[in-house]
């Protein structure tokens, strides 16, 4: 719009001139019938040429800023598709790296969770197997004890029947009729303190 109005100052003052030099002329000349009309319309014409490409120049500048506010426009819209979509990958950058760091951190929980298992599964198995060696030692123990008892109650009949020797003594002389068994008698009572020795060794151990 300024340069408009520069430009309608400019034809008026070109029209001002047109003017004093028509004044000028027919102040030097003679007049002549019809050579008033004919300047008013030469003058005339030339304005409606100036005007006619004044709206023209106008057209072209308003089309001009048409196409610079449109290139603006696409331009900005552009511009607002470029960050929209920078915002979008953005977020979905973000949601890849939150699902991921979720699927590592339920990963790991498992991991522990097996681990932990593994760990109690082992932790089961060992005192199993302390519960069955303590359990055969136990078993070994009662049956050590069995044989020290059966071996026990062997001596007591042992040391009966050598009783009952002294029984049967010559009552004059007191000369037993059948020697004593003197190496039975010892064997068994051997036999009763190694099984119960090993009895109690295998009943102490953990």
């Amino acid at each position: 719009m300024q340069a408009y109005r520069v430009y309608m100052l400019g034809l008026t003052a070109v029209m001002v001139m047109l003017q004093s030099a028509c004044a000028s002329t027919e102040s030097q000349t003679v007049y002549t019938p019809g050579s008033g009309a004919s300047s008013a319309e030469t003058i005339a014409s030339a304005g409606q040429s100036v005007e006619s490409q004044a709206a023209m120049d106008q057209a072209a500048m308003d089309q001009q800023r048409a196409e610079a506010e449109a290139l603006e426009r696409q331009r900005q819209e552009a511009e607002a598709r470029r960050i929209a979509q920078q915002r979008e990958e953005a977020a979905r950058r973000a949601e890849e790296e939150r699902l991921a760091q979720e699927q590592a951190a339920r990963e790991a929980e498992q991991a522990a969770r097996r681990e932990a298992q593994l760990e109690r599964i082992e932790a089961l198995r060992a005192q199993i197997a302390a519960n069955e060696t303590e359990t055969e030692n136990v078993e070994a123990a009662n049956a050590a004890l069995r044989q020290a008892i059966a071996a026990a109650e062997e001596l007591g009949q042992a040391l009966s029947e050598e009783e009952e020797k002294y029984n049967n003594a010559d009552e004059s002389t007191g000369e037993l009729q059948d020697e004593l068994n003197t190496a039975r008698l010892e064997e068994l009572a051997s036999r009763v303190e190694t099984l119960s020795n090993q009895a109690q060794s295998l009943l102490a151990q953990p």
